[in-house]
């Protein structure tokens, strides 16, 4: 006998209601098992104080009143509540959507230029003081090249251009001291 099977027995046992054979099974486990003995007083304990404790008494509808009380409880979770909905939407919740809808419209109306007022904007100056003003110069940069009298053409066709350097580059595979 296990565990499982000598809990599902003890009732059985204290009403005295096992055969022969199960109450032998039933009784060499609990002289092998100390907690089982234990378990079984435990359940002894139990029964005894519920013994002890007074009666209570009810009415005599208590059961009528209490299966009529079943039967409502039951058809009341049955019964669908039925409430008007706009595309599923309760009518406090229609109007609060249609309502955030609008403002977002208007709003972005406000933010999206006419077609009339592109050209409008006028930037103007803030009043400055002219001696704090850098100087600029008066001369434009075209002015100043035409004034130069290097001509920046001009190449000397005297000196060869031959640079060599091979002393000067080395490459990743080159083995050169």
């Amino acid at each position: 006998m296990d565990r499982y099977q000598f809990e599902d027995l003890i009732s059985d046992f204290i009403e005295n209601k096992l055969s022969m054979h199960q109450r032998k099974d039933f009784e060499t486990y609990l002289d092998e098992n100390p907690e089982a003995t234990q378990q079984l007083d435990s359940v002894k304990q139990v029964i005894a104080s519920m013994k002890s404790m007074p009666e209570v008494s009810t009415s005599t509808d208590f059961m009528k009143n209490l299966n009529k009380r079943i039967l409502a409880e039951k058809e009341a979770q049955s019964v669908v509540k039925t409430t008007r909905s706009f595309s599923g939407y309760t009518p406090i919740m229609a109007s609060l959507s249609a309502v955030v809808v609008v403002a977002v419209v208007l709003l972005g109306l406000e933010f999206i230029p006419e077609a009339s007022n592109q050209a409008t904007f006028s930037p103007t100056m803030a009043e400055e003081h002219v001696d704090e003003l850098p100087v600029v110069p008066t001369q434009t940069n075209d002015d100043l090249l035409a004034e130069s009298e290097n001509d920046s053409t001009n190449i000397d066709e005297d000196i060869p251009n031959t640079t060599d350097f091979k002393d000067r580059i080395q490459l990743v595979g080159d083995r050169r001291p």
